[in-house]
């Protein structure tokens, strides 16, 4: 009698899933690591989602300021969005996705090192801009989908300034830590050091839906150095050759956790991956959000190579 329950449940669940429709924004910090490229072009291959922008996010953090190089780029002079922006055009080329605009994100935090309050500063951008005047048009029963791959700083830019949108619009983002079985938060995450003023906002932001893939959960889906070149090297095309070399330019060792391709795995086969209701941390309230605390891994890489697939005849 309970296998059927949860059958029911489950059922009943995809199918809601399934009924998550409305525009799809893809907001990106590419330039920081290697995984956003792949989950870029596993986004907007043929089976993929039906991503209407690409948008750019920023990657600032301290160790841009105390040491001379990030990745592979010397910091002096560096400027984060305008990497992330250059990386963007061009995977759009290669996977000749330009239908797909590109558009710049903010390049600073919101607010203050110290917080954010009301009347603090709120960075604009055309991103910002976008998610506004696209989220006006939406509404509560056709939601628009914002996928957050770095800092949520442009999400939160959003709401911070036209708030009235909150329910027109649902979060997905990559960041924070989970532990499933203690419900225990933890914000000592690179994506969230990026700007913890958004993600506060957002956390405490009533009525907001958000779908958070914690870092400890996408840690499951990794990518080892030799199988990825190999099957990369099986065919000759610049979007391969890039994803390739980007290996070898952000220092990749021997394996590498694919933190972002998990969450447009997720998004793209729900059933890849186990969604619970939690509550936010403490200090943001009491009310609940959906958190991925599994995902199927042999699953989603299987699925990866397949779009990878459906992008060489295009």
């Amino acid at each position: 009698m309970r296998s059927i329950y949860l059958l029911i449940l489950f059922l009943g669940f995809a199918g809601w899933l399934e009924g998550q429709t409305g525009p799809y924004m893809l907001d990106a910090d590419t330039g920081n690591e290697m995984d956003d490229l792949y989950a870029i072009a596993r986004a907007v291959a043929p089976d993929g989602l039906p991503i209407e922008v690409l948008s750019s996010a920023h990657f600032n953090n301290l160790q841009l300021i105390t040491d001379e190089t990030w990745n592979s780029y010397e910091v002096e002079g560096l400027n984060t969005l305008e990497e992330s922006q250059r990386l963007n055009e061009l995977i759009l080329r290669e996977t000749k996705r330009t239908d797909i605009p590109a558009i710049r994100g903010a390049n600073r935090m919101l607010g203050f090192a110290w917080g954010y309050y009301a009347g603090a500063p709120v960075p604009e951008s055309p991103a910002t801009e976008w998610i506004i005047a696209e989220a006006r048009k939406a509404s509560p029963e056709e939601k628009l989908n914002i996928i957050c791959l770095g800092a949520v700083t442009n999400a939160a830019a959003a709401v911070a300034n036209a708030p009235e949108i909150v329910p027109n619009i649902r979060v997905y983002m990559l960041g924070a830590q989970y532990d499933p079985q203690k419900r225990v938060w933890n914000k000592s995450e690179f994506n969230i050091r990026n700007d913890l003023n958004a993600f506060d906002l957002l956390l405490s932001t009533e009525g907001l839906e958000m779908w958070v893939m914690p870092a400890s959960t996408a840690r499951a889906l990794q990518f080892q150095k030799d199988d990825t070149l190999d099957k990369l090297a099986s065919k000759s095309t610049p979007l391969r050759q890039r994803l390739a070399d980007r290996w070898a330019q952000v220092n990749g060792g021997a394996s590498w956790t694919m933190w972002d391709l998990a969450l447009i795995e997720a998004i793209l086969h729900p059933e890849m991956a186990t969604v619970k209701k939690r509550r936010v941390p403490p200090e943001n309230g009491r009310r609940k959000i959906w958190v991925y605390t599994a995902i199927e891994d042999d699953a989603m890489r299987s699925d990866f190579w397949k779009g990878l697939e459906g992008l060489d005849g295009r």
